[in-house]
């Protein structure tokens, strides 16, 4: 017999885990599916024998009291740490200080919060998601082994993998099929020798490169890491390139502007590359919402890119879940 469960939700990013976790504080019995060997979507870090690099999101910030009192509680819990480096922004002629704030990283790893969100969760990795089925119970599941069905579903993923998920007929497929998603590509550098800047990361606005970090500068890590983000546009056009020549051209890059800023030319210990297909979204909203049918999408790609904004995406998705069900449980009384 297949098993049931009362929310399947999909994808275990910071999204999917939120929505998760705020269900099952709500008695739900909820099943967490990542087709990934790890947790954590884009709050990643690569990680190698004596190195290690948040590839994916960099930081994140707190702007809601919502997600004010979720990041108090991690740093209470040392599952996070400030960042009060000083971050720069580069325009292609001056390094001006960027806008102060708090940021906030995972510690030792970007995804240090998210693996005690799913510490409390049942989640189930490396498991690919092959189609979703309304039925008259609610959803049927196929993956690559047998998973069953929900009475609803969370698709804690970028748009346009919910989009060849969700039939056709389904009103929810046109408004993913529509967002469009940018690609980044992140090279992870290691030097033996320090880099005197007065940056620990800066936005630049002006190359190849959108963005370039000493990630060993970060609460927790240690040794010369460097990590660049290539721009939306640089990494469409290099977009099928193969790693080694998006690794070449992004030193050249990156030598080039070390030597702007009176540095030496330098040869890197170690160079891996990694592509995000589906970096960041296009829409505003925190959710797209078809509650009714038990189906909704969560994602920081529903939240202008932001870590906040998938963790309030996921609370979102929950809550219009959990509202109906309220709804139907009235009707029944």
């Amino acid at each position: 017999m297949a098993a049931s469960w009362d929310v399947i939700v999909i994808g275990a990013g910071m999204a999917g885990l939120s929505a998760a976790q705020q269900l099952r504080a709500a008695g739900r019995r909820v099943l967490v599916l990542e087709k990934s060997r790890g947790i954590g979507g884009r709050m990643a870090t690569r990680r190698d024998e004596a190195a290690q690099w948040d590839h994916g999101a960099q930081y994140f910030t707190a702007r809601s009291a919502v997600f004010r009192r979720q990041v108090a509680i991690w740093l209470r819990a040392n599952l996070i740490g400030r960042w009060p480096a000083p971050i720069y922004a580069w325009d292609g002629q001056n390094l001006s200080i960027s806008s102060p704030q708090q940021r906030f990283v995972g510690i030792p790893r970007m995804n240090a919060p998210l693996a005690a969100m799913a510490a409390a969760l049942d989640v189930k990795l490396s498991v690919q998601v092959t189609a979703i089925e309304a039925t008259a119970q609610g959803w049927q599941v196929r993956a690559d082994e047998p998973i069953g069905q929900a009475r609803q579903l969370v698709l804690a993923i970028p748009a346009p993998q919910a989009a060849a998920l969700i039939p056709v007929a389904h009103p929810m497929q046109a408004a993913a099929e529509n967002i469009s998603m940018s690609p980044c590509w992140a090279v992870m550098l290691s030097s033996e020798h320090a880099i005197n800047l007065p940056f620990a990361g800066a936005f630049m606005n002006d190359g190849a490169i959108s963005w370039l970090a000493h990630n060993s500068s970060k609460p927790g890590r240690s040794g010369q890491h460097w990590l660049l983000h290539a721009s939306v546009a640089w990494s469409q056009a290099h977009l099928e390139d193969s790693a080694d020549e998006v690794i070449a051209l992004l030193i050249q890059e990156f030598n080039r502007l070390l030597a702007r800023w009176g540095q030496a030319e330098l040869h890197w210990q170690h160079a891996g590359a990694h592509r995000w297909r589906f970096a960041q979204g296009s829409s505003s909203q925190a959710v797209v919402q078809s509650a009714e049918t038990g189906l909704v999408l969560a994602g920081d790609w529903l939240a202008g890119g932001r870590i906040e904004g998938a963790y309030l995406s996921g609370i979102d998705a929950a809550n219009a879940l959990l509202a109906v069900t309220a709804g139907q449980q009235r009707n029944q009384s």
